[in-house]
Formats: C-alpha cells, structure tokens, sequence
C-alpha cells in the first residue's frame, strides 16, 4: 500500500481494529466469466508487456526500484516457478539512508462491474521484524487539485505473528475528512487465522464487488467490508518493503539501511502466480476450485500426470501443454484433453522436447484457474522451445 502517514492515527488502526477470526468459513467457489490476467511467473524475466516495475519511494525508509529474480523448486508435487520480490538493506543510490524494496503492477486496471477476483499464490521466504509484503489493488485520480486514492491489501507484517494478516479497504483517501478507521475512506481488520503461516505457500484472493470486498485465504473468506469500497479501476500490485517510522506497529529500527555492501541482508517475497478474474454479480457463482498438486513423471515417451480434485462441483478437467519457451518468450499453453468428474490423472505421448503442463476444471459456470504449472523432458529435450 501506499505509506502511512501519522502515528496517532496508525495507532487506532490497530487499537480498535485487531479481529480475532478462525480460519473456518464457507470454502472458496470462484464464479469465473472470464480470465482478465494470468502469469505463473515461468521467468526468466518479467514479461513487460504485462508488468511494469514501481520506482518511487514508499514510506520514509524504502525506496521500491529493484529487480525481481526467478526461481523455481521441485517439490513432491512438481517443480513449482515464482517470480521473487527482494529487499535489500543496501542501497547503492541512498546508502545508508534507505533500503531497497520491489514491487511490481500490472499494466491493465480493471473495474468491478459483476465483481472482479485478485489472487495470488505467495510466501514471505526470507524475513526480519519490520517488513511488510503485501499483494493489492492501487490506482488515484485528481479532483479539484486533491489526490484521491483507492486501494485493497493484504498485507502481511513481519514484526507480528505468523498468523496474523493485515487486510485494508481505501475509498477516496485524501478528501476532506479522510481519517485512518473511519469507515468511509479507510478500514483494516489484522486478522488472526488458523492453519495459517505466512512462512508458507499461501493463496490469497480479493473479491471486489461493488457494494463489498471480501478477503479469501486458502479458499476460506476471511473478512468482508460493505465500506469503504474502492470504484477505481485498480491494477494488480505486489511489493516488499520495510516499514517507516510513522507506521510504529509494523517498524522495526534493526532493519536499517546500511552503508556498506558487504553488510547488506536481502528478503525476499515469492509469488508463483497472480490471477485476475471476472466474477459473477452476486458472488454467489459456483465455477469448481482450480486443481492442485499437479505431478509429472516420464517413462520413455509417456508422461504421467496426477492431480488433487479439489471440487465437488466439476464437470470435468482441461489438460493443457505447451512447449517449454526458450528466452524471454511466454509458454503459449493449448487444450490437448478433457475429462469426465472426479478424474485425477491423464497420460499423453508428447513429441520429445521440453514440455509444461497445468490443469483447470470446469462446469456450466465456467472453467477454474490453473492448477500449478509442471515441467518435463521427452527424449532428447533440448533446452526448451518448440524444434522447427
């Protein structure tokens, strides 16, 4: 989010704001009309006709102007691909005097006519008191000489628990009477989950319709806001970044700029994907929960592939494949199979080469997100793209 401002009014925020909330509502079934934005962060760079890279100053500590890495992991499900947001403690333009922290946005704003859904898969994998990392919505405009400001967040506070989770609505803050907690401009809930660790792979979805905003964690809602709620079309964003001397609930003074590279400490917030999807007018939509744990394992010319179901409500599956792109290309993923309800593996024969494979389910009300995305190698391979 944008930098906190004063430290009495900070302070209410969480006075009166800490919600105590298990981790136990109605499961998560996302009413998909259509996929605005997809990118499961495949690297080995930031696809630019998508993203752009923040270069500003966020607070009175963090300059947001680095660059994301790549990185990927295998797993017992698979290899899984993350783009990482990094913060370092040195700085080369500001040394000493501010950290370096990244975010990212996409380039498209969306609007909320029917609802819209912001999700993103993330980890806080590397920490220290005082960071926050947070995936949300930003946009402002201009009226009458004032800058007016929408936003949604999820914000995670490395100074606090690892269940605990910051979520915050802003409708036209910076007009007159705008206060932190009044309900008409501003309003947060720091929400203490259960079977939540921001340590861990964690998906979380924002569910902007236009008389609420509701928070999803891990397919549960978490918190719902019918005020203030944002009428901006708001892009995408994710950032890391170190928290200022004004926001005293989040910073922490041992996280400070240094002087000398050799001192430098870096953290880092992973993301594997960010989604965003049209929804249905009333939130009530019942399009099937994307797949999960997608795994692959080859033998010979046969690839295997398996997948937890984690709908009730599917029609089927989409298997879909795409050959491995080699430079900054995207991988351009095709339909290859469909199955019935409750089917959990395919097999395919591809031609040998590298190949990357994900799955969706569908119904009536249309198709999920991806499930995660797997990597193989048929026969000789190569290093990626499709032979000519």
């Amino acid at each position: 989010m944008r930098a906190r401002h004063s430290t009495a009014a900070i302070g209410a925020v969480f006075g009166r704001a800490m919600l105590i909330l298990a981790l136990a509502f109605a499961p998560l079934t996302v009413a998909a009309q259509q996929t605005l934005l997809l990118d499961d962060f495949n690297g080995p760079s930031l696809d630019t006709s998508t993203w752009a890279l923040a270069n500003w100053n966020l607070g009175d500590r963090t300059e947001v102007a680095n660059e994301p890495e790549f990185g990927s992991e295998d797993t017992a499900e698979g290899t899984t691909t993350y783009i990482r947001l990094p913060l370092d403690t040195y700085n080369p333009k500001h040394p000493g005097q501010l950290v370096l922290g990244t975010e990212i946005h996409s380039l498209r704003a969306f609007g909320n006519e029917g609802g819209t859904e912001y999700l993103a898969r993330a980890r806080l994998s590397s920490w220290a008191p005082g960071l926050v990392a947070a995936f949300f919505t930003y946009d402002q405009r201009r009226v009458k000489g004032k800058v007016l400001a929408d936003e949604i967040d999820f914000e995670v506070l490395s100074k606090l628990d690892t269940d605990r989770l910051l979520t915050t609505s802003w409708d036209d803050w910076g007009a007159p009477g705008s206060n932190y907690e009044d309900g008409i401009h501003h309003l947060d809930a720091l929400l203490q989950l259960a079977n939540y660790d921001w340590h861990e792979w964690n998906d979380y979805a924002i569910r902007w319709y236009p008389d609420r905003v509701e928070w999803w964690v891990n397919g549960k809602l978490v918190h719902t806001q019918d005020s203030p709620v944002p009428d901006l079309d708001q892009p995408a964003r994710a950032n890391l970044w170190a928290a200022g001397t004004t926001w005293t609930e989040a910073f922490d003074e041992a996280l400070a700029p240094v002087s000398n590279p050799a001192d430098n400490r870096r953290f880092t917030w992973d993301i594997d994907y960010i989604a965003v999807t049209s929804l249905s007018g009333d939130g009530g939509g019942s399009a099937p929960l994307a797949p999960a744990a997608l795994a692959a394992s080859v033998n010979g010319s046969l690839v295997s592939l398996s997948w937890t179901d984690k709908a009730d409500n599917e029609d089927g599956f989409v298997v879909y494949r795409a050959w491995k792109p080699k430079g900054k290309a995207n991988p351009d993923f095709t339909a290859i199979a469909d199955s019935g309800p409750n089917v959990t593996t395919f097999q395919d024969t591809p031609p040998d080469g590298e190949h990357l494979y994900r799955v969706t389910a569908f119904n009536a009300d249309g198709e999920s997100t991806p499930s995660n995305t797997v990597g193989v190698q048929v026969g000789a391979g190569g290093h990626g793209g499709k032979p000519h």
